[in-house]
């Protein structure tokens, strides 16, 4: 028979437990609406109606909206980095990376995310792509910083691939192409246009095919001007 405490303990342990239940519905919640509606047409009400708890309860575990967002962060973000990280790892396996690779590297693991509605990370691309066109409301802004630690995995990679290139000029290439990659990802019917629904591994290769290598022409016709690409 167990004894006083430890069915204290057991009582701990199923409570915590649901206590992080209710967590995650709600930062699930707050990924979908997030990226559906953006941070400033999301409510603390919608959120709790979306991931069927009382409101009191969004409040008891995170207090405020803001809150629930950086802990949206929290949550995947270095799940995301992972991913970019390993996504380079890969393809720097047989040595040092060419720009077309770099580009490459950076650019599928979020087409493939995107094209991926199941994937664990496909709502929170979604949502931080969504967000950006937030990016100067004060509670966005601190959680979309961290970001350019994966923008630093790309520029790094570049800088090594083209030792030449002005900083200036890479960043702006940068910037463009993120801007391009949010829009596409933003977008839940624009893989779904281009590819007739399809979205398989190779269907999806040819359709990057086209973009990655305007993002490549464009970038190193930026950091390099004497090529003749």
């Amino acid at each position: 028979m167990k004894t006083d405490e430890q069915i204290s303990q057991d009582g701990d342990r199923a409570s915590a437990s649901r206590g992080q239940l209710t967590r995650d519905s709600i930062l699930d919640a707050a990924e979908i609406l997030f990226g559906q509606r953006g941070y400033e047409g999301t409510s603390t009400r919608d959120l709790a109606a979306r991931a069927k708890v009382r409101l009191s309860l969004l409040h008891y575990h995170f207090g405020t909206k803001d809150k629930v967002l950086a802990a949206t962060f929290d949550r995947k973000f270095d799940g995301l980095r992972s991913l970019i990280q390993s996504s380079f790892d890969t393809a720097a396996a047989g040595g040092e990376l060419t720009l077309e690779e770099c580009v490459r590297a950076f650019v599928m693991p979020f087409l493939e995310v995107s094209a991926d509605k199941g994937h664990e990370l496909h709502n929170f691309v979604v949502m931080t792509s969504h967000l950006m066109s937030s990016y100067r409301v004060p509670e966005v802004k601190p959680s979309l910083i961290r970001l350019s630690a994966i923008s630093e995995l790309f520029t790094t990679r570049v800088r090594a691939a083209c030792p030449g290139a002005g900083e200036s000029e890479l960043l702006a290439g940068t910037y463009l192409i993120e801007a391009a990659l949010i829009f596409m990802v933003q977008d839940p019917g624009f893989l779904d246009d281009i590819s007739a629904h399809h979205h398989s591994a190779d269907k999806l290769d040819q359709i990057a095919g086209a973009t990655l290598r305007f993002f490549s022409t464009g970038l190193r016709s930026l950091i390099d001007p004497t090529s003749p690409n």
